[in-house]
């Protein structure tokens, strides 16, 4: 049965009590319940009626200055015909010119606000203290006031035949009654309810706003409603009949002095165990669900707004426990696929509600990954936008059978907190070069020993070049040199070799020695290619700056630096034919030379905080993913290139266990 439920605020009981009071009054002095008709009662009586209607309707909501031009024109219209009436016309000319000044003040006001420009401009500022001065001098209270007092003192000098001493005072003691009422403090409700009212319903629906997100106006005694509460509510459509939308409140904010809620629809369902009435909203306590799959509503991040594109979403971030960092993996459902995108940054913004009422939120932004193939082990691109107010939740992997990897084919790391492997084929990270780019102790020599031990285990020949000395102390090494070249290069061989530079700086020594050695390996694959005998040898650059410095570091005449920077050069360029790859490793692309590092078909950057390197990289992360560099976590990075499954440029996960010991 359908329930009836009738409201009487108190702003009505009370108006309805003085307008009681006021007929009691008029008939114990005038022998009358209902005021004179005569056109001088008229004006007597709807000033103190307007005062009261403003006082207990008008005010406790907002005065606006156009609330005051509705209310002025009116009385200098009335008083403009009741000017003749005074016979003391400075009690009229003093009504009259407040009035004027305050419609005058208010249309000023109206006419210096400019909604193209911010609150902060100097127009809008000008325009806003006039506001609340005009807002405070000309409430309904004042006006309705002075009309009252002129219109009383007209009858009290001008007209007293006609007015009883007492009846003066009485109105005078019924208009201070009045001006003693707080607005404000009237919000709350009686109700007189024939049945039962249900408990459960929190507000009704006040609009769509897009797709799947409604606006929902609350009741007033629904204080405590949160977000993330659990709703369901019927809308009213014919193509909906016993069809009950499911979500939760996605957003709570209060506009002139209302509480209103966004309500985002995950789900519709059939209820035929409850009564709902349209376009009501009940809270519920149940669980919610999409295609019969409880939600776990811990896992809500926000849903895409306005701006995204195809490879990046923009989206309002809205979470319940607030753990989501750089990194982090998200999943949305479109057009039937399940989409991943990986957090890349986020910013704060403001909305504006009505143009009065403002709310800070945070607008995400995140890179799409693509759809996940388990059999490629590797994410494929999704080629359309998902729709405005998709929800997005953190993704979860679990589900997702993950099979051991084997070579060429190495885990480099996880997409952070899942099981999702990025995986790189060290037969193309070595052929098409490979940069490790980041600061020192992020952990890219670790990574690059790591790798080492693949790389032989596929017979590649790997060779460091190394003036620190911390490659002999971390592993087995063999130091390399002329005599031994050639035994080094034999298949039956299976060591890593190093070449120790004999001091950090780029000096003659340093130069010469490099160039001859590269050109010794250089030639020696290039024999063996020409003899059908092929070698794969891959060749580390630690602290590259030191070994291929670019122009501007060059710490030795032109000529000499310069020979090794060609024929390293010509290894990146000529050396894939012959089977030579180079893994260079540096801290900044700023000191290293750009004819090598253009080459290098695969990059993983660690942490960085350079301009010039962020300028590099953006060629090959993008500009989105650059921003991320200086928040990555230690043993984090960003991998991307030829030798990258996917192909897709993302954040990943290095640790290991020996990693941090």
């Amino acid at each position: 049965m359908r329930k009836i439920v009738f409201y009487l605020s108190n702003r009505f009981i009370l108006a309805l009590a003085f307008v009681i009071l006021f007929f009691i009054i008029n008939y114990i002095y005038t022998s009358s319940i209902l005021p004179s008709t005569s056109t001088k009662d008229t004006w007597f009586y709807s000033g103190l009626l307007l005062l009261l209607f403003s006082i207990i309707f008008v005010e406790p909501f907002y005065t606006s200055p156009k609330n005051i031009i509705t209310n002025t024109i009116p009385l200098l219209i009335s008083y403009v015909a009741i000017k003749s009436d005074f016979k003391d016309n400075s009690l009229w000319h003093f009504t009259f010119w407040f009035v004027f000044i305050c419609f005058i003040t208010a249309l000023i006001c109206l006419a210096l606000q400019n909604q193209n420009e911010s609150s902060e401009s100097k127009i809008n500022r000008i325009a806003e203290r006039i506001r609340v001065i005009v807002s405070v001098v000309a409430t309904g209270k004042v006006i309705y006031s002075l009309v009252f007092i002129s219109i009383i003192f007209l009858y009290k000098n001008d007209l007293q035949t006609e007015f009883s001493e007492q009846y003066f005072f009485a109105m005078i003691i019924l208009w201070a009654i009045v001006l003693a009422i707080d607005p404000k403090s009237l919000h709350s409700k009686f109700k007189m309810e024939f049945n039962k009212k249900d408990k459960n319903q929190i507000g009704s629906v006040f609009s769509i706003q897009s797709n799947n997100m409604y606006l929902i106006k609350l009741f007033e005694d629904k204080n405590d409603i949160q977000k993330f509460d659990l709703v369901r509510f019927k809308e009213s459509s014919e193509n909906k009949n016993n069809v009950i939308n499911q979500g939760f409140v996605f957003d709570t904010y209060k506009l002139n002095s209302e509480k209103w809620a966004k309500v985002l629809c995950l789900d519709s369902c059939t209820d035929t165990d409850y009564k709902y009435t349209t376009n009501v909203v009940y809270k519920v306590k149940n669980e919610l669900k999409i295609d019969n799959e409880e939600v776990d509503i811990n896992s809500f991040v926000g849903v895409v707004v306005e701006r995204s594109k195809i490879g990046i979403v923009k989206f309002e971030y809205s979470k319940k426990i607030n753990d989501v960092q750089e990194g982090a993996l998200l999943e949305l459902q479109t057009q039937g696929k399940k989409v991943f995108y990986q957090i890349v940054g986020g910013l704060t913004q403001h909305e504006k509600l009505e143009n009065k009422n403002e709310s800070g939120f945070i607008v995400g932004e995140a890179i799409q990954l693509g759809v996940w193939n388990n059999e490629s082990m590797s994410f494929e691109k999704f080629g359309w936008i998902p729709d405005i107010n998709t929800p997005i939740f953190i993704a979860k992997t679990d589900g997702i059978p993950i099979e051991d990897v084997e070579l060429p084919e190495f885990k480099l790391g996880i997409i952070p907190n899942t099981n999702l492997p990025s995986i790189i084929n060290l037969n193309e990270a070595v052929s098409h070069h490979t940069a490790f780019l980041g600061i020192t102790g992020s952990g890219k020599s670790f990574l690059t020993r790591e790798i080492i031990k693949g790389l032989t285990d596929l017979h590649i020949k790997v060779i460091c070049v190394d003036f620190t000395g911390e490659w002999k102390k971390s592993m087995p090494l063999i130091s390399l040199n002329s005599e031994n070249l050639n035994d080094f290069f034999k298949p039956e061989c299976n060591d890593v070799g190093v070449v120790e530079l004999p001091t950090i700086s780029n000096t003659v020594r340093v130069i010469q020695s490099t160039e001859a050695f590269i050109s010794a390996i250089f030639n020696k694959a290039k024999e063996e290619y020409e003899k059908d005998t092929p070698i794969k040898i891959c060749l580390i650059l630690e602290e590259a700056h030191t070994i291929i410095p670019e122009g501007n570091f060059l710490g030795v005449n032109d000529f000499e630096s310069k020979a090794v920077v060609n024929k390293i050069g010509q290894v990146a360029l000529q050396g894939r034919k012959y089977g030579v790859g180079l893994f260079v490793i540096a801290q900044r692309t700023a000191n290293v030379s750009k004819t090598v590092l253009t080459q290098c078909n695969t990059i993983v950057c660690f942490q960085a905080f350079d301009e010039t390197s962020f300028n590099f990289l953006g060629n090959y992360i993008g500009k989105d993913l650059v921003q991320a560099l200086p928040n990555l976590k230690k043993y984090h990075a960003i991998v991307t290139g030829k030798a990258i499954k996917s192909n897709i440029p993302m954040i990943i996960d290095l640790e290991r266990k020996e990693l941090t010991k």
